[in-house]
């Protein structure tokens, strides 16, 4: 499934600017922002993200938009079966060669995030 990314906190985090100064630049309420920094909203206004823009230009000088705050990633596609119990019965060697083809047809992205996952390092 596709998905959208709130990236408002690693901006903030960027310029260092806190929940409350975005607040006030944007003419906002701290608990909006913090539901926003969080991401505990399933809506945002179109006039809320207008004064978080409006915020953020006014704290850094930079104009920034709406693009800048929401990313976009597409669908990763149906993940494929594996009939482990086949695998198991045939050995490593099977195993192996389906793991190869499996991470052959995978997104390089999509790799980097499970390797980030299991390893604890940033994507």
């Amino acid at each position: 499934m596709s998905r959208i990314r709130n990236a408002l906190p690693e901006l903030m985090g960027r310029h260092r600017i806190k929940q409350a100064a975005l607040a006030d630049a944007a003419g906002l309420r701290y608990a909006t922002v913090n539901a926003l920094y969080n991401g505990k909203t399933e809506r945002v206004d179109f006039d809320t993200l207008a004064a978080v823009l409006d915020g953020l230009k006014a704290l850094t000088g930079q104009r920034y938009t709406v693009g800048d705050l929401l990313e976009y990633s597409e669908a990763a596609p149906e993940a494929q079966e594996i009939d482990t119990a086949h695998l198991l019965s045939d050995g490593a060697g099977e195993l192996h060669a389906q793991l190869q083809e499996l991470e052959a047809s995978t997104p390089p992205a999509e790799l980097d995030a499970w390797e980030a996952a299991f390893t604890g390092k940033p994507a």
